[in-house]
């Protein structure tokens, strides 16, 4: 080897050395510009337009939605206001709603069998039970009373008041429903014929001890919601 070969050597290892550096560190160019990396992002790819809608929540098991537009509303009372429900459960109600004295103690009970009236039981202040009435599957009521001492009384005569608490009313159809014959009526009416309400909440008139029969069942208590001294809307419960 002469000593001109032997200078060209580190030029020609360097320059093997850069082109070996070259082609390990930039991906192979195919045809039209395709490299060989899996799934690389095209730059001009545009943005989705229309993303796909969320659905909406699963309705939770044992519950039915309430979304037909063409039925009636259900309304839901909590403390003394409406609200609409959108879903419910899907068996019938099967337990008890309480009310309660100043203080704490029990004022009235109301018990649900498959979503049917079966007892109502009622304390005075001091918690002596004063009545109890437990409706039959078949609609057979059996009334039982006691005096402030716990001894079983009759019934108590019921004090005479305005006309509209003694009379027997419907409630869904008819003209004699007492919806159909108050709603939209003013509070002076209401006055007249039922007189003062036992019990007046965030503009809900409540009375009780009333004769309203709705759906096989005997209904006690009506409420009347007031808005701008007029009714709006008629309820009852037992």
């Amino acid at each position: 080897m002469t000593l001109r070969s032997l200078n060209s050597l580190p030029q020609i290892t360097l320059a093997a050395c850069v082109a070996w550096s070259m082609a390990c560190g930039k991906p192979e160019v195919g045809p039209e510009g395709a490299t060989d990396e899996v799934d690389a992002p095209s730059v001009d790819q545009p943005a989705e337009e229309n993303p796909p809608e969320i659905a909406a929540p699963a309705t939770l098991e044992g519950r039915l939605r309430l979304d037909d537009p063409g039925a009636r509303p259900v309304l839901a009372e909590m403390n003394g206001l409406y609200y609409q429900a959108f879903e419910i459960a899907e068996r019938p109600y099967n337990g008890k709603r309480m009310e309660y004295h100043p203080g704490g103690i029990e004022k009235k009970e109301t018990l649900f069998v498959e979503g049917a009236l079966s007892r109502i039981t009622e304390w005075d202040e001091s918690g002596q039970k004063r009545s109890e009435v437990n409706v039959s599957p078949t609609g057979v009521r059996r009334e039982q009373y006691w005096d402030a001492t716990g001894k079983p009384i009759a019934k108590p005569a019921a004090p005479q008041g305005p006309l509209g608490r003694t009379m027997n009313w419907t409630f869904g159809a008819g003209r004699a429903s007492i919806e159909f014959v108050y709603r939209g009526k003013s509070s002076d009416i209401i006055r007249k014929a039922f007189g003062e309400p036992d019990e007046e909440l965030n503009g809900v008139w409540i009375y009780r001890g009333m004769k309203v029969q709705a759906a096989q069942q005997l209904m006690t208590t009506v409420r009347f919601v007031m808005q701008n001294d007029t009714v709006l809307q008629v309820s009852v419960e037992p």
